[in-house]
């Protein structure tokens, strides 16, 4: 599902510059620049078909699309900028800027997605956070968690970078790791990862959630291979455990993705808002008034529905960080919560920009693992 969604696009972005570039230059209306054009985009796109059986190879494919991914989106964006210049230099009859501006558009182009493919998805960040808790019980001061979300993997993301995140963890000794949901888009790879995830070195089980591309795959799979794994990864389905550090307790809540019923995975708000409060009132039930809990949820929206149960901290990822940011600013801006932290009242919440991706292209929002620390405060 996730690789259709954006092999597809690339595929018509591809489309509309092999259409505006013989429309606007008349060098490459030329059998030899045609066939070059179309050429290397088959073989891209091939190549981008062909990832999983690939072997040794599939990296090189995978840097190819992720370049020809950036080459065409900075072609898009160059579009209207280059059409205006050359729209003057015909009116002004300046033959020698209308000769040197094709060439100059592809090379712009292609020099971006060059660019993006070996610095937007190549290395990821730890970001550490601080979490003051108004009477955080002094056994749980100090106490780190983990948030890996949006791992994905599938084309772009396999278990050998799993094993460099996870390794990245254990350097950092946190006490907990947690997996906030979209962990597999493939789940023929799901075994692997999950031997991958048994890698952590942290005292206590790793606690997982779903998110929305696991309930749009091979979920039975997905759901079977994770209960193999239940005696060192516990899944959370809309519902809560509890850990003990000496004398403190930790309540962990897990909740489930509200999946639309009639397709995709996005409901209208009401119908969002009605299922976030259903689930948390089952993932809530038993614990008392003044617990510390910590909420984990794939999407954001249910940091509200947390804070209204008590949860000091919620952990959600989803966003991706809005994946693609100009002057700072997410191309696409839609959620409230994008990433990073967030209060409301005397609760937390961190949103995760995502450690994978089901999209290989990133400008100015790194891929990331983070690190929250809990620190105790006096009650007000």
């Amino acid at each position: 599902m996730s690789f259709l969604t954006v092999f597809t696009p690339s595929l018509v972005l591809t489309a509309v510059i092999g259409a505006f570039l013989p429309l606007t230059w008349r060098v490459a209306r030329t059998p030899r620049a045609f066939a070059a054009f179309w050429g290397i985009a088959l073989f891209v796109h091939l190549a981008w078909l062909a990832v999983p059986r690939l072997g040794a190879f599939a990296p090189f494919a995978r840097w190819l699309a992720i370049m020809w991914l950036g080459s065409v989106l900075s072609a898009v964006m160059l579009l209207i900028p280059f059409a205006l210049v050359n729209a003057f230099a015909r009116r002004r009859k300046l033959e020698s800027m209308s000769a040197y501006l094709p060439t100059t558009y592809v090379s712009c182009f292609l020099l971006a997605g060059l660019i993006l493919s070996f610095t937007s998805t190549a290395g990821f960040v730890v970001r550490e956070e601080t979490v003051r808790i108004a009477g955080l019980p002094a056994d749980l001061n100090g106490f780190r968690i983990a948030n890996l979300g949006d791992v994905h993997i599938g084309r772009f993301i396999d278990a050998k970078e799993l094993s460099r995140g996870i390794k990245t963890i254990n350097d950092q000794k946190v006490d907990l790791l947690v997996v906030t949901g979209d962990l597999i888009d493939d789940a023929s790879q799901i075994e692997n990862s999950m031997q991958v995830l048994e890698q952590s070195n942290t005292p206590y089980k790793i606690v997982a959630i779903l998110g929305n591309h696991e309930k749009m795959g091979d979920l039975p799979k997905i759901l079977s291979i994770y209960d193999r794994h239940k005696s060192r990864i516990t899944l959370l389905v809309n519902e809560s455990i509890a850990i003990t550090r000496d004398g403190a307790t930790l309540h962990i809540v897990g909740v489930d993705y509200p999946m639309n019923p009639k397709g995709g995975h996005m409901l209208p708000r009401p119908e969002q808002d009605a299922a976030m409060s259903a689930q948390a009132d089952a993932a809530f039930t038993g614990l008392d008034t003044g617990a510390t809990i910590l909420a984990l949820s794939h999407h954001p929206a249910f940091f509200r529905f947390a804070a209204a149960h008590g949860a000091q901290l919620t952990l959600a990822s989803h966003t991706h960080g809005g994946q693609l940011r100009l002057f700072g600013r997410p191309l696409i801006d839609a959620y409230p919560y994008l990433q990073g932290l967030y209060r409301r009242g005397d609760s937390y919440l961190d949103v995760s920009a995502g450690f994978g991706h089901w999209l290989p292209l990133r400008f100015a929002v790194p891929r990331e693992i983070v690190i929250v620390t809990l620190r105790s405060e006096p009650r007000r």
